[in-house]
């Protein structure tokens, strides 16, 4: 029945509720070991088997690779020293780490100024970094979906309706709905500081026209150019772009993390891992 489906459906909503908001998550990296040998070690540190831990090994740039998440800081951090005796570099990003729009700056309009940038919010609000202090620029693309109900009207033959008015209403109206998602990819790039929050670059949300003379036919063209000219200007950030593709985002959050769901947590857990 509706009720029980809406009842079901609450329940799953509950369930990601209390698995989300106390998820600490437990990755390793610096990975330089013997596949074979570490999958062994890790296997044995939690107490998985061999075949389960292999795939955590065989990640790009040596990790980070999320290999567990527990509800209790407490548990995470029991693997963390576990991990630690076995011979791995492990790390704990805790639910509070995990980054959010709500820590960020959402840049919408910017310009390039002398030796910095500066940016404004949707909101207003204005920041102005200089490029010496940029320590990173991570890279990425996130899928944005788009989800519309539609009521769709059908009319069909009635056979009663046709038989007690004598063929004069033959049909009858039928209304059901319909949902469908789309989904966008959009690019992104982060730009980390020391003691500021993250400059988020968002494809979609940045007005390009402060480009003047060098602005393209298309946003994607746009995007690239700012993070072209802003790897000029920062020859001493570290760059990462392994989430551009959903293949290299897959493979740090592993099998136990959805790539839709938990883009925050590989950014998060690359911005902790890689800067200084």
């Amino acid at each position: 029945s509706l009720e029980k489906r809406g009842k079901g459906r609450f329940y799953e909503l509950c369930l990601f509720y209390f698995k989300t908001i106390n998820m600490h998550i437990v990755a390793i990296h610096n990975l330089t070991v013997d596949k074979e040998a570490g999958a062994a070690a890790l296997a044995s540190a939690l107490g998985t088997t061999v075949y389960e831990a292999r795939p955590r090994l065989n990640v790009p740039g040596g990790g980070p690779s999320v290999v567990a998440s527990f509800a209790e800081i407490s548990q995470a951090e029991e693997a963390v020293r576990k991990l630690r005796a076995a011979g791995f570099t492990a790390v704990i990003l805790a639910q509070d780490e995990i980054e959010s729009d709500a820590s960020r700056f959402i840049v919408r309009r910017f310009e390039f100024s002398g030796q910095g940038i500066r940016a404004e919010s949707r909101q207003e609000k204005s920041l102005e970094v200089a490029c010496g202090d940029i320590d990173l620029i991570l890279r990425g693309t996130r899928i944005v979906r788009h989800t519309e109900t539609k009521t769709i009207e059908k009319r069909k033959f009635d056979m009663g309706r046709a038989l007690i008015s004598s063929g004069l209403i033959m049909t009858k109206s039928e209304k059901s709905t319909r949902e469908t998602t789309t989904e966008d990819r959009e690019g992104f790039f982060h730009l980390y500081t020391k003691g500021g929050p993250a400059l988020v670059f968002r494809e979609f949300d940045v007005l390009y026209d402060s480009l003047g003379p060098a602005i393209q036919p298309s946003r994607a063209a746009n995007f690239i150019t700012i993070l072209t000219e802003l790897r000029r200007r920062c020859p001493h950030a570290l760059y990462d772009d392994r989430l551009v593709n959903r293949g290299g985002l897959a493979q740090l959050l592993g099998p136990l993390l959805s790539p839709e769901e938990h883009l925050n947590v590989a950014i998060s857990l690359l911005a902790r891992v890689l800067r200084p």
